[in-house]
């Protein structure tokens, strides 16, 4: 056999063992790749279908519209894999596709806009800002996981629904994780790491889009094909209510709807646990959330007023507010004016915490929850009234 043909040979077997080994190396990962495809169903996910927003509308101010919810808008608003992977040329047109792009906040951001208005009152507020994305540089994916994203755990028609769709927890990285423990001896942990969860001290706000006046958001859908969202930002409160799930306490916060067309005039207001995306390390300490006056303004009178109008200007309560069942809650809502460009006021409604109320896998606190929160935590420690 000539020198040729042997390192040919050789060449072959080299090439067949090495083949072979790969394919053993590779087994495993295209089993795993398979089974995770074969879990994998992203067209049955809220972000594929909006069954989410379907939900809250038909429960809620879709009650009273009579416009079907795949009329509306919100139905358009599906993400794709464009959307979440497409790497996109000058002109906007998709060139290729990349787990980097999913990584991105601001591909994130293009539809989740609450999460984008915290992530800049941030940027501009030091003393908002978030001390993971802001802090320590990590993107949206570092928590919420493939799995969730693309529909792993099932058919979900809103995000808590069958035991819940979120892999996320403060949990995995404070407890479980490498991340720095919730240690006791601090007296704030010590006291309140079983009953209260870590965001209800460790958020300075909720950023509530607020009135959001849905009917001219329609109407423009209609007449232009683009809807024109109007809503008022408000932040500088931090409604408490209670998970179902866990039992803990947490935050929430408010959707308050407002619809004027056709004749047709309603209100509607939903609340529901929330997290805020805005995560400070210092924490909230004792006297924020006790001794406060709208835990003793609720006690009193069984009422608290949220949103009202002062000197034509929006003013709305601040700080922490317990949200708790059989109570009231007063707002002003307002429409939105084309001639004056500006909101106006419409109606003031009053809403009672309750099962009408409050929506996924939410409750509000009990009286007991809201005497510790009017007492002053001397008067707790000494155990006086």
């Amino acid at each position: 056999m000539r020198k040729r043909d042997i390192i040919v040979v050789l060449a072959a077997l080299v090439m067949g063992v090495y083949a072979a080994s790969a394919a053993t190396l590779w087994a495993p990962v295209e089993e795993m790749g398979s089974t995770w495809l074969g879990e994998m169903r992203f067209a049955d996910t809220l972000h594929a279908t909006t069954k989410g927003m379907k939900y809250w509308y038909e429960r809620g101010i879709g009650k009273y519209t009579g416009i079907p919810y795949e009329q509306m808008f919100c139905s358009k608003c599906h993400a794709t894999c464009e959307s979440c992977h497409g790497v996109r040329d000058s002109n906007g047109n998709v060139v290729d596709f990349s787990v980097k792009m999913a990584s991105n906040p601001d591909t994130c951001f293009a539809c989740h806009g609450r999460q984008k208005k915290a992530y800049l009152l941030g940027k501009s507020n030091p003393e908002l800002a978030d001390v993971h994305m802001l802090g320590l540089g990590v993107s949206c994916t570092f928590c919420h996981s493939s799995v969730e994203v693309h529909g792993m755990h099932g058919d979900f028609q809103y995000m808590f629904d069958k035991g819940g769709v979120f892999d996320v927890s403060c949990e995995k990285c404070h407890i479980y994780g490498y991340a720095p423990r919730p240690y006791r001896f601090i007296e704030e942990h010590r006291v309140h790491l079983d009953d209260i969860a870590c965001s209800a001290c460790h958020s300075p706000t909720v950023v509530t889009c607020y009135n959001c006046h849905l009917s001219y958001s329609y109407e423009k859908y209609v007449e232009t094909g683009v809807p024109v969202k109007k809503a008022i930002p408000i932040i500088g409160w931090l409604p408490l209510v209670r998970d179902q799930r866990t039992g803990k306490i947490v935050p929430g916060n408010f959707m308050v709807v407002v619809w004027t067309h056709n004749g047709t005039e309603a209100v509607r207001v939903d609340i529901a646990q929330f997290f805020p995306h805005i995560v400070d390390e210092r924490g909230r300490t004792c006297n924020d959330c006790h001794g406060i006056e709208a835990a003793k303004q609720l006690l009193e009178s069984g009422e608290l007023r949220l949103v009202w109008v002062e000197n034509g200007q929006v003013k709305h309560m601040n700080g922490v507010i317990p949200i708790v069942e059989g109570t009231k809650l007063v707002f002003q809502t307002f429409v939105w004016d084309e001639a004056s460009n500006s909101f106006k006021p419409f109606k003031e409604v009053v809403v009672t915490v309750g099962p009408d109320t409050l929506i996924e896998a939410t409750s509000g606190l009990t009286m007991e929850d809201l005497e510790k929160m009017a007492k002053s935590p001397e008067e707790l420690q000494s155990g006086t009234s």
